[in-house]
């Protein structure tokens, strides 16, 4: 007879983790468990994610004052107890603000980080350094991988170490073994913008002397960074200061000078505002950009991350500065079951979190300078960059080069569940697992919760990081349960963020050229985006929707899209219906004569684009006239656009988009 607590930790370890690789192979005791039935007593211990372990008295009795293997095993894990216990059953954000986070441990990550800072800090043109400049994280991944390595390796009969066959160790963890680029503001973030096929400004060099630091500066990075990797803004940034060194000279700029330093870049609205506020800072502030966060936040594209990033490092003003990267390393130092994108990560508690460790001071140090604590800039940007490179989402946790290795909650958390789960002592694990399904059923909407953790984050959490403890000791026997599970437990805080399905639109596009018989050169036919909305402002091939995912699911019934995928199919729309449309729209630019003949239709396959929130598949037509029909420049349509014919160094001035890019690149080869 099973206990229906046992029942409920059973199915709650089965049902929620889906993806768990435990089988019960045999029925354990039936469950009525007590606290007494274990030998030391729990305790709501706040040490537990204490920097120290905590001290024993020793025992007299022994000759050498010294604990046995026995003794400290028996200690290993009535802490691992307490800090589970203490973490799984926690119901307020003040055990990560206070409890997990205490002053004493907040000034040493602040001297910490400043220390690291200072000496391994990329150096990128923003900052006031010297070229040449480099933005990438490659190198750090790597040294992970060779960390986690390093500490993973059990030693065999004879005293040998196992190499493991000479793997990274980060191949037994479901990842490859080569060194993979950080995954936030790289990967995930790349997706976010317009991937760009074309290197822009191919031709500047990264000069050697640096540049002066200025609020104007770090506030185009920041602008120019938000969506885009470091290493790709590095040539955009130095083009765009050349060519707009200060404040006046870029409210000078016209939006076609401003777009075309922008193009690749991707989300262009970031462009408009970022000139918009260079206009509202000459009008407004005489040209100096505002030194508190108050000020610049009035400014046009600036809200409270730019406005905090732009006072701390420019002006040392001591506001902290929270992006996804710090809410990661947040996470991890303090054990938070949720997502970096979760509201009261981004927007709320996690500027309180990030507050401590900037604002950290020493209590038994009377005076203290900036060679000690850092100013506030360099603690942020420490952040940051720690975010974006040893903890990264690819990052393992116990790199001793990982300034903050000894401070993360999340490997000790991921020690303690490896330990008590492949505990011989069944009370204990039985346990844990009994709270843990206690969290994951919990629907009391009465009952307190933290406010930093998604709900039932901390159960989800465990058995994330219990399944793949399991499946990392199944691939890689000889690699230690405590490398193993330190790295399990990095990798599964924070959690996953809910993924949407991305909008599917299929557009069918012309591409229309024509030579013009003065230089012989070929000009497109080129319109312009409405002034809001996806792309605003741009210049684009003309093009029509004949498809879209979120028109087509409304027309679904209520059971239809209850049992529809995630993943959206989308449909091949009939070559005529393209052309049909395209005739349609093509004839409110051109003469009808000329709109109406007959296109070649680029039928191997589409070409496909992809935006944060929308993902474009293009079929193209192409038509060229001998003729010069591109006597006209530019024109202004019924509906208040512009049309024009344009020349590949025309669309340079302008600015184009990666999306015609691609375009012009797939008819080219025609």
């Amino acid at each position: 007879i099973i206990s229906f607590a046992h029942f409920a930790a059973l199915s709650a370890r089965h049902s929620i983790s889906s993806n768990s690789r435990h089988k019960i192979s045999t029925i354990r005791r039936p469950l009525q468990f007590q606290l007494s039935h274990i030998s030391l007593p729990l305790q709501m211990a706040s040490s537990a994610m204490a920097e120290e372990p905590r001290k024993r008295p020793s025992n007299s009795n022994n000759a050498n004052n010294s604990p046995s293997r026995a003794e400290k095993k028996r200690r290993n894990t009535t802490s691992d107890i307490e800090l589970l216990q203490s973490w799984i059953e926690h119901d307020n954000h003040t055990y990560h603000v206070d409890t997990c986070l205490t002053p004493s441990q907040s000034y040493q990550i602040r001297t910490r980080l400043v220390s690291w800072y200072r000496a391994n800090r990329r150096q990128l043109p923003w900052r006031g350094d010297p070229g040449p400049y480099d933005g990438s994280t490659v190198g750090y991944a790597a040294s992970a991988s060779s960390a986690a390595s390093s500490k993973g390796k059990t030693k065999k009969k004879g005293g040998k170490k196992d190499d493991n066959n000479g793997k990274d160790i980060r191949s037994f963890f479901g990842g490859a073994s080569k060194p993979k680029r950080e995954e936030t503001t790289d990967k995930v973030e790349e997706e976010k913008k317009e991937e760009t096929d074309v290197a822009p400004f191919a031709e500047i060099k990264e000069e050697e002397n640096s540049r002066e630091l200025t609020a104007y500066g770090i506030w185009v990075s920041e602008i120019m960074l938000q969506q885009t990797r470091v290493e790709a803004v590095i040539k955009y940034w130095i083009k765009w200061m050349d060519s707009f060194p200060t404040v006046h000279s870029l409210a000078n700029a016209t939006p076609e000078e401003v777009n075309a330093h922008w193009a690749g870049l991707g989300f262009y609205r970031r462009a408009r505002l970022l000139h918009a506020g260079a206009k509202r800072v000459v009008n407004d502030y005489e040209g100096i950009v505002p030194n508190t966060v108050d000020e610049l936040m009035k400014v046009e594209g600036i809200g409270r991350y730019t406005a905090s990033a732009v006072a701390s490092i420019a002006y040392g003003v001591e506001v902290p500065v929270v992006d996804g990267n710090v809410c990661r390393v947040l996470s991890r130092l303090t054990g938070i079951a949720n997502h970096i994108k979760a509201p009261v990560m981004k927007d709320d508690l996690g500027w309180v979190l990030a507050e401590k460790i900037v604002k950290a001071r020493s209590s038994s140090v009377v005076s203290e300078t900036d060679a000690e604590l850092g100013t506030p800039g360099e603690v942020n940007q420490a952040l940051m960059e720690v975010g974006a490179t040893y903890c990264s989402p690819a990052g393992s946790g116990i790199d001793p080069n990982d300034p903050l290795v000894e401070f993360y909650a999340s490997t000790r958390l991921g020690r303690a569940i490896g330990h008590v789960t492949n505990s011989a002592k069944g009370a204990t694990r039985d346990h844990i697992e009994d709270l843990v399904a206690k969290g994951a059923f919990n629907t009391d909407k009465n009952k307190s919760r933290c406010r930093l953790c998604e709900l039932n984050g901390a159960s989800n959490a465990f058995y994330s990081i219990s399944d793949r403890i399991s499946a990392d000791l199944s691939t890689s026997p000889n690699v230690r349960l405590e490398t193993v599970s330190a790295i399990a437990g990095h990798a599964c805080l924070p959690i996953p963020p809910p993924k949407k399905a991305k909008r599917e639109e299929v557009l069918a596009v012309a591409v229309i050229s024509s030579r013009v018989v003065d230089d012989d050169r070929r000009r497109w036919l080129m319109v312009k985006r409405p002034s809001k909305g996806l792309l605003a402002g741009q210049w684009e091939f003309p093009n029509v929707e004949v498809w879209n995912s979120a028109k087509a699911d409304g027309k679904k019934d209520t059971k239809d899209k209850a049992n529809s995928k995630s993943a959206i199919e989308v449909p091949i729309i009939d070559p005529s219906k393209r052309s049909k449309a395209l005739n349609s729209f093509i004839s409110d630019i051109l003469d009808e004569s000329i709109a109406m003949q007959k296109r070649k239709q680029i039928k191997d396959a589409p070409i496909t684009h992809i935006f944060s929130h929308v993902c474009h598949t293009m079929w193209i037509e192409y038509n060229h006239f001998d003729d010069d029909i591109a006597s006209n420049k530019r024109w202004k349509l019924e509906n208040g656009r512009e049309a024009g014919w344009m020349s590949e160094d025309d669309m340079k001035d302008v600015g184009i988009t990666s999306g015609v890019h691609k375009i012009l690149a797939k008819v080219k080869i025609m």
